[in-house]
């Protein structure tokens, strides 16, 4: 079992007045002074924010509130399909490539 990458509690931002989610907090574990960021719906850029109170709805403007933390777990990105030592026969495809090198380099 490889060992994750990254722990935080994470939780939906949603306002009080019309009930829409404007996007998740994330807390990071461990530390003396947690980072809280804060990632929009429609965004993939994670924003540092020192107080959660600051969010305001993204639809109305109004104030929002975290629902329930829940512990998340990031893992590394594994690619499968790395050219790696392994025991016994390679993959076809490999083979394959090997070969096609070989013949690039005697010809």
């Amino acid at each position: 079992m490889t060992a994750p990458t990254r722990t935080y509690l994470e939780a939906d931002i949603k306002c009080f007045h019309c009930g829409h989610i404007s996007g998740v907090a994330r807390v990071e574990r461990g530390g003396r002074h947690p980072t809280t960021t804060f990632k929009a719906v429609d965004s993939s850029a994670e924003i540092r924010i020192p107080d959660r109170t600051q969010v305001k709805c993204q639809r109305c403007g109004g104030p929002t509130f975290t629902d329930e933390f829940e512990l998340r777990q990031e893992y590394a990105r594994v690619d499968f399909l790395e050219d790696r030592p392994r025991r016994g026969r390679p993959p076809k495809r490999l083979a394959e490539r090997r070969l096609a090198e070989q013949q690039r380099g005697v010809a």
